[in-house]
């Protein structure tokens, strides 16, 4: 590329972008590090492509998470009336302050390092059992039968749900992820719907009887952490959705990573207490998400050298942040397990730095620990070249990842 017309308007949004983004994040750092991006519904985008602007857009209260922020935005270029579902309007990810503090600080206590330590010896079982259920099995999907449904049953469980629920988890976490608010199919609004049946009955079930679970603690905290009913109901589609999509694309990517990375799969296997050690470089190195949730101007906004007006949507690219040279040098394509202190954007930054970050992972190093302890000889059962991605404005999944164990 030796040009910026080399891309086209709508550069981001390609197959073959998703397949291979990382060439075309390296020209766009480099030539126009905030750069427009136009949308196929009509408006545009503006994509921050650089460590330094994206964590300081992260940061900037002018750049608005605030899920009505973003309805009024879509609901004055489509010309119809647009609102959140509830479901999706009272959690924290959707939320700036004053609103989104004490959400905060209600549900903190349920994901601090203690607590995803603890449930260490739970993961490693489900681990354990996905795997045994996937070992006489000629040629396995360990995107299908391992990495999406470790998280599920996991966070069922913290939840208080019953663990062969998953399948229907796992139904309503595509459909929550895959389809836009503008859509008419009628997927999306009966997922939402069905979520909230079954997610409305679990609460009044805690109510009644409280378990050791996070839901009945929300449901029953002291008056100063006690959210609302919506509230309680709106977290857990966002544990649903937001915890279960970027970790199993987290355990998939990273599963991935090491088998074609052979040298540092072994360093690993031969030295076990490095596995956490070395987590944050496989997470810099995979990126789980390919891109931040979506932020809106509420003012003009100069990013990058680039002045952004008030009502514009800004896209921060994650994957390009986590290969900024600036930020990682000595070659920020090659996975280093040695790399000193990879201070990535994988969980985001600011107010809403993923608060379940220790949790995924807990989960990502047994996941992955646990299927190279079991079976050393695993192999991928295809060429790299032949894994695809799915197209996906947020997570960065792979659609499978076909081995022989």
């Amino acid at each position: 590329m030796t040009g910026t017309r080399a891309l086209s308007k709508y550069w981001m949004l390609t197959n073959d972008f998703t397949q291979n983004p990382f060439p075309v994040l390296e020209y766009v750092r480099r030539e126009s590090p905030v750069r427009e991006l136009s949308m196929p519904g009509g408006g545009r985008a503006w994509v921050v492509t650089r460590y330094e602007d994206a964590k300081a857009a992260l940061a900037d209260p002018r750049l608005s998470r605030d899920i009505h922020v973003h309805y009024r935005l879509m609901s004055e270029r489509t010309g119809r009336t647009l609102t959140p579902p509830p479901e999706e309007a009272n959690h924290l990810a959707n939320l700036e302050p004053p609103r989104h503090t004490p959400l905060r600080r209600a549900i903190s206590f349920a994901f601090t390092p203690r607590r995803a330590e603890a449930l260490r010896p739970r993961v490693e079982e489900i681990a354990d059992d996905l795997l045994t259920r996937l070992a006489g099995q000629p040629r396995p999907d360990l995107i299908a039968g391992y990495a999406d449904p470790l998280p599920v049953i996991t966070i069922a469980e913290l939840m208080g749900v019953p663990a062969d629920a998953w399948p229907d988890f796992l139904r309503w976490s595509t459909a929550l992820r895959t389809h836009s608010p503008t859509e008419s199919s009628g997927v999306l609004d009966s997922s939402i719907q069905e979520l909230s049946g079954y997610m409305a009955e679990l609460i009044a079930r805690k109510e009644r009887e409280p378990g050791e679970d996070l839901l009945s603690a929300l449901i029953h905290a002291d008056e100063e952490r006690r959210l609302t009913s919506t509230e309680i109901l709106s977290t857990g589609f966002a544990l649903m959705t937001g915890g279960n999509d970027t970790t199993a694309s987290l355990v998939g990517g990273v599963i991935a990573a090491l088998l074609t990375h052979p040298a540092e799969r072994a360093a690993l296997l031969a030295e076990p207490g490095r596995w956490g050690k070395s987590m944050d470089e496989l997470i810099r190195y995979v990126s789980p998400i390919s891109n931040a949730l979506q932020r809106v101007t509420t003012e003009p906004v100069e990013l990058g050298g680039v002045s952004i007006p008030a009502g514009e949507v800004v896209i921060i690219s994650v994957l390009s942040t986590n290969r900024d040279p600036h930020q990682f040098p000595n070659d920020p394509d090659r996975l280093d397990l040695d790399r000193h202190k990879p201070a990535h954007l994988g969980f985001g930054f600011g107010i809403h730095y993923c608060s379940g970050a220790h949790l995924a992972k807990v989960i990502t190093e047994i996941g992955a620990r646990r299927l190279f302890d079991r079976f050393p000889d695993v192999t991928l059962a295809v060429d790299p070249s032949q894994l695809r991605y799915q197209l996906s404005p947020v997570v960065r999944p792979l659609e499978a990842l076909p081995v022989r164990l």
